[in-house]
């Protein structure tokens, strides 16, 4: 098969936007976009080779197809499962959450479908599932499926003008049904995952590929003369035999040639305008209705101008897309992809452990470095072996074996066995929940009695409090010493809830209402229903941004509602959210331009110093710790020591 010049560039340019957007979300909030240009490639690659097989044997030729497929699929999912799973048996246990249901529906080719059954969000990232990314490999590996039969339904209208009307026609169901389906302010991961709903691309790709296939039969060569040298005064000129194909009307040719360069001058404009658009988006992004109602399916058919443009004859968008650096990133695009994610899980929850606050920059380093090392073992020693002979020889080199062979075997045989006895330990006795989710269940379990007891002594002051309420003026402004426990109302989400036996340790008597998932949307009801029931103390704290960005109405709204005789403590968030930036900084605006009676709690920078006392996420606080509890009280002594 012709290898098309650049489109190791296209999915190299697409790796780096799904990498920045799983590491370092901030950078890269549209990065999702990248998956649409690799299911566009793919889709174009997987039908050109079903249509070539159709143009020149007049079949599918399923006997290798079909092998083809789960050679490049399955050699490399059979050493990473294992490895993994070793790994976070040895490191990191909370990692294996489930981990029996990922690894059946994974080597299924049914992983998406499993996560959508489950509810489990790819924008979700909490408690991130050590194996949530092959979700991709899932749609990829039901498309391999499919695509045949598409193509032999086309190929058995080609005669017609409809064959590429069948690809267009589910490109536009898919894109209408993630349309329809998707529900502004609810977790799309049901219309992101689904095959039905997240098949543009690769209908596009097969369209694409139709097009070219019928466009490269059809074009007429016009006949070139092979000159000879002279010899003895004489010329002698050989004509090649004219095809049937081309047509004895030469203006008809003339016109042919006039619009295939016309394209070739087009094409390649028209392939930068669609890289600078992709660019855009990847890098401005988010995870809203934009995307899920018109995004996706634009990023579609500009990936499908950005191929088409880059791999026409001499277009001058290949020079780009050869950028070794570039090619080679999506030459090995499908490893990269398989360990990348893996091992950013594993580094980011167990380097905390061995080094004090390392930077994210250290940890995105080391990741790199392991991945790539991972990446080139599994394809020099599994992978290329695969393609070239067979899978089973990966193992057992049985044909004629030279040196090399028998060694790589060897030490395939030794890494796949060794890992296979750590990935059966983790099977079997994998937790049933993380111990972040223990520990939030055992608070909210204390948090709930704590309450109910506050609840029981406050009834029995009830009465008199009904009849001294009209009487009572609003609460008095605080001297702005420290507060008391019995001063403060705590507002928060699961990181607040985490964190809840600190608070209590550090302020006896607070009034804590956390909850795991809870954002700033949830914070006016629960103030109102505070002061309605006259029980929203001197000292509010919030602590609501882990979950979604926060606006300066929001707060404002907020302010106005506790008054100007409360003080307001707002606690920013600390995590790898595209929004936890937008939400911190709103914050600390907030307090700069409200410092009467708004103090700001730096919980971010307080755990990225500490990065050893949080959880194997990355975000809540360990059991045990104050760490939370010490820098709200930090933040307020020296907001009161500062004169306010």
């Amino acid at each position: 098969m012709k290898r098309f010049v650049g489109l190791d560039g296209i999915k190299g340019l697409a790796l780096i936007a799904i990498v920045l957007y799983h590491c370092v979300q901030q950078k890269m909030p549209g990065g999702f976009y990248g998956v649409d240009v690799f299911f566009t490639v793919s889709g174009f690659l997987i039908a050109i080779s079903l249509f070539r097989s159709l143009s020149t044997t007049g079949s599918l030729n399923l006997r290798r197809y079909i092998p083809r497929r789960l050679v490049r699929l399955y050699p490399a999912l059979l050493l990473l499962i294992p490895v993994i799973v070793s790994v976070c048996w040895l490191t990191e246990r909370d990692l294996l959450v489930a981990i029996r249901n990922q690894v059946i529906t994974v080597l299924f080719g049914c992983y998406n479908w499993y996560a959508i059954a489950g509810g489990q969000s790819y924008f979700e990232q909490t408690n991130p599932q050590i194996l949530r990314h092959l979700w991709f490999i899932g749609v990829l590996t039901q498309f391999y499926i499919i695509v045949p039969f598409i193509a032999w339904a086309m190929w058995r209208i080609r005669d017609t003008r409809f064959a590429s009307l069948i690809p267009l026609g589910l490109a536009a169901l898919s894109g209408a049904s993630m349309w329809l389906m998707y529900k502004p302010g609810a977790d799309p991961t049901r219309v992101y995952f689904g095959t039905d709903t997240h098949s543009v691309g690769l209908m596009l790709g097969v369209a694409l590929a139709w097009w070219l296939t019928r466009h490269n039969q059809a074009t007429p060569q016009a006949p070139r003369v092979a000159g000879a040298a002279a010899d003895s005064g004489s010329v002698h000129v050989n004509i090649p035999a004219i095809p049937n194909n081309i047509p004895n009307n030469i203006a008809e040719v003339a016109a042919k040639t006039t619009r295939q360069r016309l394209w070739e001058t087009i094409a390649p404009a028209m392939s930068l305008t669609a890289l600078v658009a992709l660019i855009i988006m990847t890098v401005n992004g988010q995870q809203d209705d934009f995307a899920f109602r018109g995004g996706i399916i634009i990023a579609s058919v500009l990936s499908v101008s950005l191929i088409a443009g880059t791999i026409s004859d001499d277009s001058w968008m290949q020079d780009l897309m050869k950028f070794k650096p570039l090619a080679a990133l999506g030459r090995y695009s499908y490893g990269i992809y398989l360990w990348h994610w893996p091992v950013w899980i594993i580094v980011r929850s167990t380097l905390p452990r061995m080094i004090q606050g390392p930077s994210y920059s250290i940890i995105l380093a080391i990741t790199a470095i392991l991945t790539a090392l991972a990446v080139a073992f599994s394809w020099l020693m599994v992978e290329k072996t695969a393609a070239a002979q067979s899978a089973l020889e990966v193992l057992v080199p049985y044909r004629n074996p030279v040196a090399k062979q028998i060694v790589c075997a060897v030490v395939v045989d030794i890494v796949w066995a060794v890992a296979l006895v750590g990935c059966v330990q983790g099977l079997v006795h994998a937790p049933e929940k993380t111990s972040v989710q223990i520990q939030l269940e055992q608070q909210a379990q204390t948090l709930q009695q704590q309450q109910k007891q506050s609840q029981q002594a406050s009834q029995a002051q009830q009465t008199a409090s009904d009849l001294m309420r009209s009487l009572t003026p609003p609460p008095a402004k605080p001297r702005h010493g420290m507060p008391t426990g019995d001063q403060i109302t705590a507002i928060g989400d699961s990181v607040m809830l985490a964190s809840s036996q600190g608070l209590s340790a550090v302020f006896p008597g607070i009034q804590i209402d956390a909850a795991v998932s809870r954002s700033i949307m949830a914070a006016p009801g629960m103030v109102n229903n505070d002061l309605n029931a006259g029980t929203l103390r001197s000292w509010v704290i919030l602590g609501l941004a882990t979950n979604s960005a926060i606006s300066t109405g929001q707060l404002d709204q907020l302010h106005n509602q506790i008054g100007p005789d409360r003080v307001l403590v707002l606690v920013n968030g600390h995590g790898d959210r595209s929004w936890i930036p937008v939400a911190n900084q709103a914050l600390s605006d907030y307090a700069n331009t409200h410092q009467d009676n708004v103090v700001l709690a730096d919980w971010d920078s307080a755990a990225q110093a500490n990065t050893q006392l949080l959880a194997s996420d990355g975000i809540h606080p360990s059991a045990g710790t104050d760490l939370y509890a010490q820098t709200v009280k930090k933040a307020i002594e020296q907001w009161v020591q500062a004169g306010h």
